[in-house]
């Protein structure tokens, strides 16, 4: 049930407009980058006017670097590669933009777009199609989840609806919390068993997000402030001293300053704990569905 990462397989793709003798006459400050990447398991891919988009098949998760001109036009696409996946949204330099799966755009800057993908737990029965409908996990289940956490007597579900992530939590009887930690590895039973309990608690987690103006306060401190603060990291690229980070519900990516050479016993906490943050962005939903504070 736990959401599955997959390191996507970056297809490199560099677009210019005009023959190749006006390629040597472009200003660089005419073009931008524009990244077109997943979160989950997806496909995506990325088109100028006129052209038809075209998806690798032969591929689960897709990404797409663009340089373009100001001023072009593109259309991004989005597809599902996996049958546990299922797209939910776009977003655009972090904010939400668009739920639908092909979208048109004109890149007047520097853009990164993400398809978000979902995990799906495999219920087949109807979902709410409004956070007020949602009374038990039946209503919840066949939507796109974001993690499941159990504890002795706690049961905390992470789910996508309407463009928004929510996270509902139950408190459970001995016996019920018993059988679900029994057949956590079994998603039918799983399901079957968590459908009909009722949710206390909803929380709306996407608007817990924080702001970009938030974040830049971290600029400045170094990396072993974050991590002695709860901090953890998940990924890396020494070539590019940028850094996959996660804190409460969500995900970020960090650039450090300095260099940072990449030995077999690379111990990451300590070869990164004395190097500044540059820079910092919001990622996505991350792993944790519990309280942040626990």
């Amino acid at each position: 049930m736990k959401k599955l990462l997959l390191l996507s397989i970056v297809v490199m793709m560099v677009l210019f407009a005009g023959c190749a003798k006006k390629e040597e006459t472009v200003d660089p400050a005419d073009l931008c980058l524009v990244k077109v990447e997943t979160d989950g398991i997806g496909l995506v891919a990325a088109a100028q006017e006129g052209e038809a988009l075209e998806f690798d098949e032969t591929m689960t998760s897709t990404s797409a670097y663009l340089n373009v001109l100001k001023g072009t036009v593109l259309t991004i696409g989005a597809k599902e590669s996996a049958d546990e996946f299922k797209f939910s949204k776009w977003t655009k330099n972090g904010e939400d933009f668009s739920t639908d799966h092909e979208v048109t755009v004109t890149i007047d800057e520097p853009t990164d777009f993400i398809a978000v993908f979902g995990a799906y737990s495999g219920w087949d029965g109807p979902s709410a199609s409004s956070i007020e409908e949602v009374k038990t996990f039946s209503d919840v289940l066949a939507l796109p989840n974001y993690g499941t956490a159990l504890t002795e007597d706690t049961v905390v579900y992470a789910f996508e609806l309407g463009g928004t992530v929510y996270r509902v939590v139950s408190k459970l009887e001995p016996d019920t919390a018993a059988a679900l930690n029994e057949a956590f590895g079994d998603s039918q039973k799983f399901n079957e068993l968590l459908a009909p309990i009722e949710i206390d608690q909803i929380v709306n987690v996407s608007e817990k997000i924080p702001s970009q103006e938030e974040l830049d306060k971290y600029v400045g401190k170094t990396a072993g402030e974050l991590l002695d603060d709860g901090w953890t990291w998940t990924y890396y690229n020494l070539d590019e001293m940028e850094f996959g980070m996660e804190h409460g519900w969500f995900r970020y990516v960090l650039k450090l300053d300095g260099k940072v050479e990449n030995k077999e016993d690379l111990i990451i906490e300590e070869a990164i704990k004395d190097l500044k943050v540059l820079s910092i962005a919001y990622e996505g939903i991350g792993e944790r569905v519990s309280d942040p504070e626990q």
